[in-house]
């Protein structure tokens, strides 16, 4: 493989070392929060000092996993918020003062926009963090050895998480296994690894890194890479590559730790403080919702901005009650449920847990009325220019958040859960030809079941296409706003079906018809991944720049 090795040697004064991201990208970051991405250490020192303690490797792992991106619904800087990802897929359409995840669908991004240049620098900012510590942390005493090995097995998962999104959002990159700086010669004139040497280098880093981990934490540190992160982490790359065969040895391995199941009570309940707990959970960002209430709510509750508006899309997906979507549905019953989405209270529950709908209550007092337009209604359509399709986020709200502002709130994120396992495992089982295996049946109902849905019709659902259908459909309702559909329009190349055209929100009695929110592109021989950065592309002459960016 082409990538750099560990073999050398560390520069031991650090004392005013300013670190720059790999491949000749500066970074040039702000104080406070992001301190240890500015310094090898927080305090001014040599690294002869620094590896002695095993506070301050643990530290320095800590402050790792404070780094994690993409990861948390809203919080910290807005490129890791996985829900407003949302809005450049067709679950939502993302409005505020800051941000420009609109630009993504409205063919306006060029390899110059912040978020891209974020994106790519902090990942290998990141990954060069996690060498640190592997290329130091032999320096340092720690008493248990075990818990040393489990150290350094933290960080090389980390450092295989962070190559992972890398992969996902631009394609195959250097593969980076050491600590590199802007001066670095080769780094300079470090190509592209195939997207071959790039799967086999994360999966082999998750496979070493799993022999040295524990299962799974106490809920106190269940952030924390484990074994069974590891396994969930190889399902998410080996099904994004189509490797079906890895994502059900990698799935059964998951299953078979006995650690995560499925949680079996209500579905609303996983993302708010009633089922903090929940055994689904296979990784999380603690207090990863902080300002959740104040991004997404309404006017209406303090400080809200409704940054995330849902689209006609995501609402049309789910099924009635017993088991039909809006298509098999005769022209006027189609009519009715467009018009009300829950008409006659006929529809799978998960859309009101996941939508708040124009009419519905999201907290005591607060009632959704977009199309009521008296200036004293905060909840109304194109209030403070969000608030755009009529359709706003209803999952994450919790009335213990009411006033939790932009920094506010405990509630934990969801970064991985064991249902989307589940599906993964479903889909390598039918697109690998496995279509009657027992568990495809048995995995789909039980989700379905929790939801309040009947088993799904096996006389039609009988074909690889028809299932497909099926799962396809069950990850967009089952996993909305949670950050994988972005890599499902990918995965499946359906970019040209759902981002391309008129996107439309929620119908608007007063002019009889629904929203037309806005108008996307898609280019399909370009737009299935981000371009690669300029300031990379200007600065590492053997990059090679994503097709048509």
């Amino acid at each position: 493989m082409r990538y750099v090795n560990q073999n050398i040697a560390m520069k031991t004064s650090i004392k005013h070392h300013i670190r720059f991201a790999i491949l000749g990208l500066l970074l040039f970051l702000g104080a406070g929060c992001e301190e240890f991405l500015e310094r090898d250490h927080p305090t001014a020192t040599t690294d002869e000092l620094w590896w002695r303690s095993q506070n301050n490797l643990n530290d320095y792992l800590g402050s790792i996993y404070t780094n994690m991106l993409p990861t948390g619904a809203l919080s910290g800087a807005q490129y890791r918020a996985r829900v407003h990802m949302s809005g450049v897929t067709d679950e939502a359409v993302f409005r505020a003062n800051f941000g420009t995840w609109h630009q993504f669908v409205t063919n306006l991004l060029t390899p110059a926009d912040g978020y891209v240049t974020d994106m790519y620098r902090y990942n290998y900012a990141f990954i060069r963090d996690c060498s640190r510590i592997l290329e130091n942390y032999e320096r340092v005493y720690v008493a248990d050895a075990a818990l040393k090995r489990r150290f350094a097995a933290e960080a090389r998962a980390l450092r295989a998480y962070a190559h992972l999104n890398l992969l996902l959002f631009f394609g195959p990159t250097p593969i980076i296994d050491r600590v590199v700086d802007f001066v670095d010669e080769d780094v300079k004139m470090l190509p592209r690894n195939t997207q071959d040497e790039v799967v086999q280098f994360i999966s082999s880093e998750l496979d070493l890194a799993a022999a040295d981990l524990p299962d799974t934490y106490s809920e106190a540190e269940l952030y924390r890479m484990s074994k069974g992160v590891c396994y969930a982490l190889q399902v998410q790359l080996h099904l994004n590559v189509h490797n079906y065969e890895k994502v059900i040895e990698y799935f059964g391995k998951l299953r078979d730790l006995d650690k995560f199941h499925f949680h079996t009570g209500n579905y609303a309940d996983i993302f708010t403080y009633a089922a903090l707990t929940n055994q689904e959970r296979i990784l999380i960002q603690p207090r990863g919702n902080q300002g959740v209430m104040g991004r997404l709510g309404p006017a209406s509750v303090p400080g809200g901005q409704a940054t995330m508006s849902i689209t006609s899309s995501l609402v049309d997906a789910y099924e009635t009650l017993d088991g039909r979507t809006l298509d098999e549905l005769s022209e006027a019953e189609r009519q009715a449920f467009i018009e009300n989405p829950i008409y006659n209270n006929n529809r799978d529950p998960r859309l009101a847990a996941t939508v708040l709908l124009p009419g519905a209550t999201l907290l005591p007092g607060v009632v959704y009325q977009p199309f009521d337009n008296n200036t004293g209604n905060t909840t109304r359509l194109g209030y403070n220019s969000a608030n755009v399709s009529g359709y706003l986020v209803k999952k994450y709200l919790s009335e213990q958040d009411r006033t939790a502002q932009y920094g506010g709130g405990n509630l934990n994120f969801i970064v991985i859960r064991y249902t989307e396992m589940m599906l993964s495992y479903v889909e390598a089982l039918v697109e690998s030809g496995q279509i009657t295996h027992p568990d495809v049946k048995a995995y789909l109902n039980q989700i379905r079941s929790r939801a309040g849905l009947p088993d799904y019709d096996e006389t039609k659902y009988n074909t690889q296409e028809k299932l497909r259908e099926l799962y396809r459909r069950e990850r967009f309702v089952e996993l909305a706003l949670e950050g994988t559909r972005l890599f499902d329009i990918r995965r499946w190349k359906i970019g040209k079906e759902v981002l391309d055209g008129p996107v439309y929100g929620a119908y608007n009695p007063g002019a009889g018809s629904r929203v037309r929110v806005e108008d996307r592109l898609f280019l399909e021989e370009r737009d299935y991944v981000w371009p690669i950065p300029l300031t990379e592309m200007n600065n590492n002459k053997a990059m090679v720049q994503n097709p048509n960016w």
